[in-house]
């Protein structure tokens, strides 16, 4: 009897112990919504499995990374306007050219993140030092 009030009271203690620390490993981190000069990026549950959906958010990062160092993107619209005999017509057109420096861009992947609720995967990509 008294082994067994013994094994109460420390499991009881030991469940107290576990029930005040924090869940840190399922919280959002930082660098989702502030990834510095790095760039953060998430993939859905891929039907092809857990690598595809990684290959993905990855795929994404490098995607915005490139654009943010590497892509000159230029954009121009002309509008033109006529007025005959009461009548009047508006033309646009706009033309957009994307064109890549040729700049070495390397990146690397940081950290990763699965959001337990959404099972959404985030990747934090940011400059390597090589």
């Amino acid at each position: 009897m008294l082994h067994s009030l013994l094994a109460m009271l420390v499991s009881l203690a030991l469940s107290a112990c576990v029930a005040g620390v924090p869940q840190a490993a399922n919280e959002r981190p930082a660098w989702i919504d502030n990834p510095g000069n790095g760039v953060s990026a998430s993939a859905g549950m891929h039907v092809r499995g857990d690598a595809a959906q990684e290959e993905l958010a990855i795929l994404r990062a490098r995607e915005e990374y490139a654009k943010r160092f590497g892509v000159n993107i230029q954009s121009a619209q002309v509008v033109s306007t006529t007025v005959a005999h009461d009548r009047s017509s508006t033309v646009g057109a706009r033309v957009a050219h994307e064109d890549s420096r040729q700049v070495d861009v390397k990146a690397m992947v940081k950290a990763k993140w699965r959001d337990p609720d959404t099972d959404e995967l985030w990747v934090w990509l940011v400059p390597s030092d090589q």
